[in-house]
């Protein structure tokens, strides 16, 4: 390796390393470049960007490093995934570039002879495995492999391209076609007709198909090294077998070089380490030099074909400037029998062994290390059982994201440039430029090595700080001016129901439950290795958000648990969380809202789920699961439990506050939902006169669905049996029903007295309430305490709530209960924190795991209408298995016992 092929990286201090911390810390302000490319270049890119922390915008390259226009500087170790042979702006590879520009020569003569790409071909030929003796040259790999798929099926005179699956070979369409990834195929209408795939590495497959299409097949298209499905290198029984194969049926075997030819894996074609000869190699990425777009195609006599030579060709592949740039970068390859070459074999071999280092220091986190030369991958774990405690790395883990949020945490933290690769998105992708130095290896060795020590130590506070403005980071040296350690794992203080990983056991009832933060108290809740307030987490998931793309999952796994019931019985259940508030999924779209939760739910189901629950506002926004395809299992939206617990609340807390209920004026909030309207029937039992108010804001509908609500109620009552313990309202429900009133008309008379009547307005009805049921799915809180009347009781099961701290504040008379708040049998700690005490969950939580006891004969909650009867079992079932509400301790208590007192 020559000086000139090389820039030195200044001195690595500690005391560099401190400065650039403090330069780095928190999120950078987006420049106006950054606001451009997002506003005309690539929103989806740009936001990415952004979520992950790796938004800056790079003003000069130097060799491998980049630098920002507040003169940071970064180890490029992404090197352009293969693009950058000799690093940023190689001087030698510019002095071809000013030679061309001096010497005239004209770059674009076609249709001539041209003299640059003959010297450029003459030169690739002389370089390459024998009988690769002519070339065809273009723009890029995409183009490259495109060709190749021409030249076979002209050269054969057939048409089946066989590839293999998990691989890349570009994003044209035929390219495309031959990538074996379906996910970002089907979008483009791809792959077309004519291409097949195989397991890589698997020989036997491989042979099968060709023994059933071998007269079909006009090429296997295969990597040396899957780049982007993973690193992963192809084995020499797999090469071997694929050219025994093809020589035996006439097919051509490509090699596609894209990525790994011309030095990358320590020879200067990746074939070389086999010994194995393709008939055809598409090359690009470092045959620019790092400077220019080009690309080529290698391929011997047997494959050239009139069709392809007259009729495939292109404007600029083969210009001279772009030939005259390739030519230098092949000189700088081979020059010193190809010094730098032997060199990158140098350099892998200490990456390779330094990686293996740091994955036995953390073999949890890291599950591999693999790869050739300066192509080489570490693959982070995807289990989340690897971190004991809930929280962000858990489940990044579970969704393949730790690499990605890795990448941003070496960026902002340690000056260091990394990238996943692009179909396994827990693989870190180690491609530096071919010049990367023996110190700038060593540095990235020990910048990983730190980074993981963070996330080994549960440290998310430290990880994830440089994406949150303004906060400050934890000391980040010790006394003696050496890097910190990160914070120990506390011990987690609870018992043997926090035991983790919980793992399901045969025929044991398997749910899941969905949900999302509800209120600023439960984004708090989610990470306490954060120590944030919710709206700071808030803003973290909301750039999370932003990084979701086809492969990540809705729903953010938060934890599984084993439930013990009072009668013995246990079942497996699985947490999920959409990342987003109760806000966020009301202004979407209804069909994306709606999506996310089926997303998750087909999650759900494909782990093994038996029954699935929605938690707040993924049933309202998925019309109570009617939405949904449940796939054959049942989905509850808890809300039959919930008015079980909100009835029982609100009753409790009219005998605490010395109410009688059965003469009571009763308000319920949001009668006309699920909820309100079942609740509504059921306090109409026992209360002495009900007012169902409805929402104002679609009065004409809000009115017709509280008509149809209080028929109902009249209904109800009218079909319950004579009993002294009814309420005010039965009770003159069953005597104009005894003289045969009819409903309407029991229904208009009972609106005159007062009795039963309808509003949309909250406020004019609730300063004569003495209960008060908030059953709404509006996010504000509604119920202010100049509202109240004196002593009032008020069951809150709306999420997020709609009472608010105010009133507990400021009206101590007022007792609020939290209805939906449901202790566990025994207290049991699930170890799934929802922001509330050990050993409470949600109704419709609770709702997910007694259903799930009840398989073989479901007993769920769907749609509008929920039956007083399927209330009332469910409740019995609870009674069974221990399952309790959760009320106050006292008549001056209330439920802010909760952590924050909010949901």
């Amino acid at each position: 390796m020559t000086g000139q092929l090389h820039t030195p990286a200044p001195p690595d201090t500690e005391d560099k390393r401190a400065e650039l911390r403090r330069r780095l810390l928190g999120m950078a302000a987006r420049d106006t470049a950054s606001e451009r490319y997002r506003q005309h270049v690539n929103p989806y890119i740009a936001r990415t960007l952004d979520g992950l922390g790796l938004d800056i915008t790079y003003v000069r390259g130097s060799g491998t490093r980049l630098y920002d226009a507040q003169g940071n500087s970064y180890l490029d170790f992404a090197g352009a995934y293969g693009a950058l042979p000799f690093g940023h702006n190689p001087a030698r590879i510019w002095d071809a570039v000013d030679t061309v520009r001096e010497s005239g020569e004209p770059s674009l003569t076609q249709p001539s002879v041209q003299g640059a790409a003959a010297a450029l071909a003459e030169r690739l030929v002389a370089a390459a495995p024998p009988g690769l003796t002519q070339v065809w040259l273009c723009n890029s790999g995409a183009e490259a492999v495109e060709a190749s798929i021409k030249l076979a099926r002209a050269a054969t005179g057939r048409p089946l391209i066989v590839a293999t699956r998990n691989s890349f070979h570009g994003k044209t369409l035929g390219a495309l076609s031959a990538t074996g990834r379906p996910r970002y195929q089907e979008p483009f209408g791809v792959p077309m007709p004519g291409f097949a795939h195989v397991p890589f590495n698997d020989v036997d497959a491989l042979a099968t198909l060709f023994s059933e299409q071998g007269e079909n097949i006009a090429a296997f298209l295969v990597e040396t090294v899957q780049g982007e499905g993973g690193i992963h290198p192809a084995s020499a029984a797999f090469l071997t077998a694929a050219r025994e194969l093809c020589t035996r049926h006439g097919a051509r075997l490509v090699i596609d070089e894209v990525q790994t030819g011309l030095g990358r894996t320590g020879r200067l074609f990746a074939c070389e380490h086999t010994g194995v000869v393709p008939d055809i190699m598409p090359l690009a990425k470092a045959l620019g030099g790092g400077v220019v777009p080009a690309g080529a195609v290698l391929f011997g006599e047997s494959s050239l074909s009139e069709d392809f030579g007259l009729r495939h060709t292109s404007t600029f592949g083969g210009n001279a400037f772009c030939a005259r740039v390739s030519l230098r970068a092949l000189e700088l390859l081979t020059e010193d029998d190809q010094a730098l070459v032997r060199a990158v074999a140098e350099r892998g071999e200490q990456l390779r062994t330094g990686l293996e280092a740091v994955q036995a220091d953390h073999p949890d986190l890291v599950t591999a290390v693999r790869g050739q030369g300066l192509l080489l991958g570490v693959e982070l774990t995807t289990d989340p059982a690897v971190f004991p405690e809930q929280g962000l790395f858990r489940s990044l883990a579970d969704q393949e994201g730790l690499a990605g949020f890795l990448c941003g945490y070496l960026l902002r933290n340690e000056g260091i440039r990394l990238a996943p690769t692009y179909f396994s998105n827990s693989v870190l992708r180690i491609e530096p430029p071919l010049t990367v130095s023996e110190q700038e290896c060593t540095e990235l060795l020990e910048a990983l090595r730190r980074g993981l020590e963070v996330i080994a130590a549960g440290d998310s506070r430290r990880f994830f700080r440089h994406l949150l403005p303004g906060q400050v980071a934890p000391a980040d040296r010790d006394d003696a001016g050496r890097p910190a350690s990160p914070a120990p794992v506390p011990t987690a203080a609870h018992g043997d129901s926090r035991a983790w990983p919980v793992v399901p056991r045969p025929g044991e009832p398997r749910w899941a439950f969905i949900a999302h933060p509800t209120d600023l108290a439960s984004y708090a809740s989610y990470d306490k290795r954060l120590g944030l307030p919710g709206e700071q987490v808030r803003v973290l998931f909301d750039r999370m958000n932003q990084c979701r793309n086809v492969d990540t999952p809705a729903a953010m796994f938060v934890g599984a648990c084993r439930v013990h019931t009072d009668n013995g019985e246990t079942s497996y259940g699985e947490v999920f969380a959409l990342p987003y508030g109760a806000k966020r999924l009301l202004d979407m779209p209804a069909e994306q809202a709606t999506e996310l939760v089926q997303q998750a739910v087909d999650e759900a189901v494909k782990r093994g789920a038996q029954l699935v629950g929605l938690g707040a506002y993924t049933s309202v926004v998925t019309g109570n699961a009617t939405a949904i395809d449940d796939h054959g299992v049942p989905v509850t939206t808890g809300n039959a439990f919930t008015v079980a617990a909100g009835v029982e609340g609100l009753l409790e807390a009219a005998r605490r506050q010395g109410t009688p209920a059965g003469s009571a004026n009763t308000v319920v909030l949001g009668a006309a939902g699920a909820i309100g309207r079942a609740s509504s029937l059921l306090l109409a039992e026992q209360v002495g006169r009900l007012v169902l108010v409805g929402n104002p804001a679609h009065p004409e509908r809000s009115r017709r669905r509280l008509a149809d609500v209080a028929a109902a109620v009249v209904e109800h009552l009218a079909s319950l049996p004579p009993s002294p313990e009814h309420g005010g309202l039965a009770q003159a429900v069953l005597l104009r029903s005894k003289r045969g009133t009819a409903v309407a008309d029991i229904v208009s008379e009972l609106a005159g007295t007062g009795e039963l009547s309808c509003s949309l307005d909250a406020e004019s009805v609730l300063p004569g309430a003495q209960l008060v049921l908030a059953a709404t799915s509006t996010p504000d809180q509604i119920v202010r305490p100049e509202l109240l009347r004196p002593h009032a009781a008020v069951c809150d099961v709306s999420q997020p709530p709609n009472v608010g701290d105010e009133v507990r504040k400021e009206r101590p008379d007022v007792l609020v209960v939290a209805g939906g708040l449901i202790r566990m049998p025994g207290d049991q700690d699930t170890g799934i924190a929802f922001g509330l005490p050990d050993g409470v969950t949600y109704a419709c939580t609770a709702e997910t795991m007694i259903a799930a006891h009840r398989l073989a004969d479901p007993v769920v909650s769907h749609g509008e209408r929920l039956s007083t009867d399927l209330v009332r079992a469910l409740r019995e079932d609870a009674v069974r298995l221990g399952y309790r509400l959760h009320l106050p301790a006292g008549p001056e208590a209330d439920t802010s016992e909760r952590e924050g007192g909010q949901r």
